[in-house]
């Protein structure tokens, strides 16, 4: 594909998945918004609350990994469309748990039937998208999760003087099924189908030194950006520190500054390269982490409105960094196989663990200590003996890649 081919071409298809994204994200994210009222209700404790953000992800990890045998048969655009249609059934079902059993067993669903999405629609950017473009191509497509995150508390805050978070669960769930048919009309790449995983393609890539580095940076850009965003809000109110109110007031602030920050490490990457991008995000978004278990209350506040959007530019270049390690039609496979353990541990592992500490009052030592563990991944990713891995994966995969 002509690198030199204007960007704006391929502008309505990116906004348009960056749309389905939204909705997919959605379904997930309105969670945190809803907790401080699902967790009074059920009388749950912080440990509760984690443990509902990791059976979400066990869920979404299980079908990042299996997505790829259903766009196998289905094609990548059925199996975004079908994403959406069975999360939106997910959260229905979600609105009349009663239970905590139940209601943990409803998530675990939506996580199910939304972790098909991520890896098709990966794989349809790359093969839509010249190289040249694809930082920005995935910049653009990581700003879905900026606005999910702005409009899940947002439509929390507007519509629980109206309804049950039950009835918002409903009318969320039954929207994105109404919409998922529309898109089948709409969407028009995506109608290859994928290569299923072969045992040999995962033992090669399990012998890769670039896929492991990866899979760490994976996992703490995913930990940065969705468990402290899932745990912060649970953190602040029950402390003390601020009413609810104000978790939905401070979260869209923070999301809200992270919409132009996605687009600009795209475009930064673009013109500066992966590695120099990559390293500034993580030992900047690392310092201010840690930095929330230092301050004082409104400190911490402050910060936290400074970490969201530093976290939202490391997931285009995440995403940029594995879709250059193979080559254009393996990278919804290298996607299923990397992206279950980032989010089983960033966004599921995580807050559970936050949460435990939570109980014993240990929260602050928890956002110190992983907010280090960040600042060290960015410091070793720069030296020459951990880079040198991915740059060997990104130049065979260039050269393999066709025309």
């Amino acid at each position: 594909m002509d690198q030199k081919t204007s960007f704006t071409r391929f502008l309505p298809f990116l906004i348009l998945i960056s749309f389905v994204s939204f909705l997919n994200i959605l379904a997930r994210v309105i969670f945190p918004a809803l907790s401080p009222y699902i967790c009074e209700e059920m009388n749950l404790c912080h440990g509760d609350t984690g443990n509902l953000f990791f059976v979400l992800s066990v869920g979404f990890a299980i079908t990042l990994f299996g997505s790829q045998f259903l766009s196998s048969k289905i094609s990548h655009k059925m199996t975004v469309i079908f994403s959406i249609l069975s999360t939106g059934f997910a959260l229905v079902l979600t609105s009349y748990a009663e239970s905590f059993q139940f209601f943990r067993f409803c998530l675990f669903l939506v996580g199910l039937c939304s972790g098909f999405f991520i890896p098709s629609a990966v794989a349809m950017i790359r093969n839509a998208t010249p190289e040249g473009h694809l930082g920005k191509a995935f910049g653009i497509f990581a700003t879905a999760q900026s606005v999910a995150f702005i409009f899940g508390p947002v439509i929390v805050q507007n519509t629980i003087g109206l309804f049950t978070w039950q009835q918002i669960l409903n009318g969320s769930g039954l929207i994105s099924s109404l919409i998922s048919i529309v898109l089948f009309f709409l969407i028009r790449q995506g109608n290859e189908r994928g290569e299923p995983i072969t045992l040999n393609f995962a033992k090669n890539v399990f012998s890769w030194p670039s896929f492991w580095i990866l899979i760490v940076l994976l996992c703490v850009a995913n930990g940065l950006n969705i468990g402290i965003y899932n745990m912060a809000p649970d953190y602040f109110q029950r402390h003390g520190l601020i009413d609810k109110g104000a978790v939905y007031k401070l979260i869209i602030i923070a999301r809200i500054l992270s919409f132009g920050t996605a687009i600009a490490a795209g475009i930064l990457a673009d013109r500066f390269g992966l590695k120099r991008s990559m390293v500034l995000a993580f030992v900047f978004c690392g310092i201010l982490t840690s930095m929330m278990g230092t301050m004082t209350p409104s400190g911490s506040l402050l910060l936290f409105t400074l970490q969201s959007p530093m976290a939202a530019c490391l997931m285009p270049l995440i995403h940029f960094a594995v879709a250059t390690i193979v080559p254009p039609e393996k990278n919804a496979a290298i996607v299923s196989i990397s992206a279950p353990f980032g989010f089983l541990m960033g966004a599921g592992v995580l807050p559970q663990l936050l949460g435990f500490l939570g109980d014993f009052n240990l929260y602050e030592q928890g956002f110190v200590l992983f907010g280090f563990t960040a600042l060290l991944s960015g410091v070793l990713f720069n030296t020459n003996a951990v880079y040198k891995h991915v740059a060997f994966s990104q130049a065979k995969s260039a050269e393999s890649a066709p025309g």
